[in-house]
């Protein structure tokens, strides 16, 4: 029998036979038995799967079920430091099940292989034979981003329909993680603001507790210095920062502002917003801001934004235009130099290490352990540019990481990466420059992708078949698998888990070939038939959510395109807002082909008739609520299509007559809303459903302004 597990395993062996033992209530009790109590969590998640009961000691005789934390794993010995802490063995016969790990976390992980394998027969759990030696690709694997771009906006799981709700879904979707290796979850962002809405704390504190039981870090995203979005006027930043603005004033509170390091690009706007690292009371305002989002959130992961600096060049200007007394301390203009860039922000960085490690336990959850930090700019790199530019960047990290020294939980945050111009992977090249130095400190690579509402909205993306391609980092955020994009999660999970796709992963030879094939897979031009192909790796992740039927259903209506090859509407924010946004500017519209932008909305209108069409038989036969939502959100979005191919009719001047048409639609589509949405927000922001009634306000004086004119 083929056993098929999603992230896939690295080594199985199967045996004849099977182990069959009560899973439910009656008969007699199976006994998980565990020898050392950091097994008790991973007995625990069993033992309430199959109501079974954790036994220790004398109560061993009969169990059938062995957790086991072990000093050594024989397969074990060949793998990186990262690699061996979830390392796991299962083995099943026919008398029993023994899990072997050399930590607690890698019985969370061989828990999850069990759950997948074992099928429910008569009240019993029946499990396969095998021998099943396992590992990660990464230490931290974060498949799912449940934002709506990228690391910031509106969460996906918030579907307006009350804090319950929203509170019993990110849970079901925690088990989700864990149930497929995912230990890192792209969770809130912008800001620090514990009171950010009433019980906003005490509801991040349920949720991270309930996905550190899971072995999963949730992330939440923040300034560190810079807030750009309390200055950048976009449809991304419409939601304004969550969090204290702080300035740059000499003496601080009260003093004057001043320039410090900045933005050139920003007309030197941003150089007042608390980017000066000489200013010791700024910098203390900040840290107890941040340590009081610690102890009242409790995060896994801390993803710290400096000044938006990415690329070497910038980053250089933005160092260049630091204040007198930051000259003085670091007079240097180089980057890497300690009395440079390299040197003011590793002061800063361990001084935000050393007192966030600081905070005193609570619970179960210690800041010096459990939290990690992704230092993310100025200096977050791009894989396009040139010359030396990349030995310069590694010299720069190796030197940051070289004056902090060792640390726990010190992560450096860049984005996605391939060859250097030696033919090497550059992310494995500099984490051998950092293990050379000592101080352990680790990469993590946000990849965008596409699917991720910042390049394209794909619904079907498969940048995380590139993954492999960051060896070497400690962390891999794909910035895609948020709400309807449950396939790609599983896709995300296995890539990031196993290295592949269900055997297949995206190949280029050289630096030139992966940029192409980059270019080609982050619009969703690029269609691999083990992937899109019938019986490929979409339609089994499909089928192994919802079934074999309404998985197929639901891999069409995913993968649905138009014959112009456009997208179905799904999610309104983004795809349509940032249209409304174009057609309200008067300087963006004279840059826009009107009858590119037809066909465009006419093609989008027509995907999402098609996916709706399959979303809805899926839907009526299954009672997932997955399915449903997004055959709900198909509806909208079809409507919301509509409206925009009207006004780009009405604003190119082709149908002076189309504003009647205008005018029902989008009287027909708030009607629509109100009657079947509740509208109930958790977050402030209200998720996708909380830009519906909004946008609907914006079209309306819009389409009047038109036909005024």
């Amino acid at each position: 029998m083929k056993i098929e597990i999603i992230p896939g395993v690295k080594e199985i062996i199967s045996r004849p036979g099977e182990f069959c033992f009560p899973a439910g209530p009656g008969g007699s009790v199976t006994g998980i038995l565990i020898a050392d109590e950091q097994a008790r969590r991973s007995a625990e998640l069993i033992a309430e799967r199959y109501q079974a009961r954790v036994v220790s000691g004398a109560q061993a005789a009969g169990a059938q079920i062995r957790l086991n934390i072990v000093p050594e794993l024989d397969f074990a010995g060949k793998l990186d430091a990262d690699r061996r802490v979830e390392a796991y063995r299962l083995e099943v016969s026919e008398k029993g099940i023994a899990l072997s790990a050399l930590t607690a976390e890698g019985l969370l992980r061989g828990a999850a292989t069990l759950f997948q394998m074992a099928r429910l027969e008569n009240g019993s759990a029946v499990v396969p034979c095998v021998v099943i030696n396992d590992w990660p690709n990464f230490r931290y694997r974060c498949g799912v981003d449940w934002l709506l771009n990228v690391e910031i906006n509106r969460w996906s799981y918030d579907w307006g329909d009350g804090r319950g709700a929203c509170l019993k879904r990110i849970k079901r979707k925690l088990d989700f993680c864990f149930a497929h290796k995912i230990n890192m979850v792209w969770f809130d962002g912008f800001g620090w603001n514990t009171e950010r809405f009433p019980g906003y704390a005490a509801l991040m504190q349920e949720f991270t507790s309930y996905a550190r039981r899971l072995g999963i870090k949730l992330v939440f995203a923040g300034y560190s210095g810079g807030y750009g979005m309390s200055y950048q006027v976009s449809e991304i930043y419409k939601g304004g920062y969550f969090g204290n603005v702080y300035r740059n004033r000499r003496p601080y509170p009260d003093g004057a502002e001043y320039d410090c390091c900045g933005l050139p690009k920003c007309g030197g706007k941003s150089r007042r917003y608390g980017t000066c690292l000489s200013n010791e009371s700024l910098k203390r305002a900040k840290l107890e801001e941040l340590k009081r989002f610690v102890s009242a959130v409790q995060p896994g992961f801390m993803y710290l934004h400096d000044i938006d600096a990415g690329v070497w060049q910038v980053a250089q200007e933005a160092w260049k235009q630091r204040c007198g007394e930051c000259r003085q301390r670091w007079p240097s203009d180089e980057l890497s130099a300690a009395d440079g860039q390299a040197g003011a922000y590793a002061s800063w960085f361990k001084q935000l290490r050393s007192e966030l490690s600081a905070l005193p336990p609570s619970g179960d959850y210690s800041p010096a352990r459990d939290l990690y930090l992704i230092f993310i700019s100025p200096l977050y790199t791009s894989y396009d540019e040139g010359g030396d530019i990349w030995e310069r960047e590694m010299q720069y990290f190796d030197n940051l990481s070289r004056l902090i020294g060792p640390a726990h939980g010190v992560i450096y945050g860049m984005r996605e990466q391939f060859y250097d111009d030696k033919g090497r992977k550059k992310i494995l090249s500099l984490r051998e420059v950092l293990e050379k130095n000592g101080s352990g400190h680790g990469i993590d690579v946000a990849a965008f992708g596409g699917g991720d509402n910042y390049i394209t909205d794909d619904l079907a993306n498969i940048s995380g078949t590139m993954a492999h391609f960051y060896d070497g980092a400690r962390s891999v955020h794909i910035a895609n698998g948020g709400v309807h994009e449950e396939p790609v999660q599983l896709l995300n999970a296995d890539c990031l888990w196993s290295g592949s796709a269900g055997g297949y992963r995206a190949n280029a030879a050289n630096q030139a070939e992966a940029v192409a094939l980059w270019g080609e897979i982050a619009p969703g031009k690029y269609k691999p038939a083990e992937i899109f192909g019938a019986g490929g790796f979409f339609d089994r992740a499909c089928g192994h959510l919802w079934g074999r039927e309404a998985g197929l259903l639901m891999s069409r209506a995913i993968q649905a395109r138009s014959r112009n090859g456009r997208m179905p509407v799904s999610r309104v924010w983004w795809a349509v807002t940032r249209m409304i946004t174009r057609l309200s500017d008067a300087q963006a519209c004279s840059q826009i082909n009107w009858g590119e932008e037809l066909e465009h909305w006419t093609g989008r209108e027509q995907a999402t008739i098609l996916a709706l069409e399959s979303a809805r038989q899926a839907a009526g036969i299954s009672d997932d609520e997955d399915i449903r939502w997004f055959a709900r959100c198909l509806e909208v979005g079809r409507q919301f299509a509509e409206a925009v191919k009207l006004l780009v009719l009405l604003k190119s001047g082709r149908d002076k007559t189309a504003r009647a048409r205008l005018d029902r639609v989008v009287n027909d589509l708030e009607a629509h809303i109100r009657k079947n949405f509740k509208l109930e927000k958790t977050d402030v922001l209200g998720g996708d459903p909380g830009c519906w009634l909004e946008t609907i306000a914006q079209i309306r004086p819009l389409a009047e302004s038109l036909v005024k004119k």
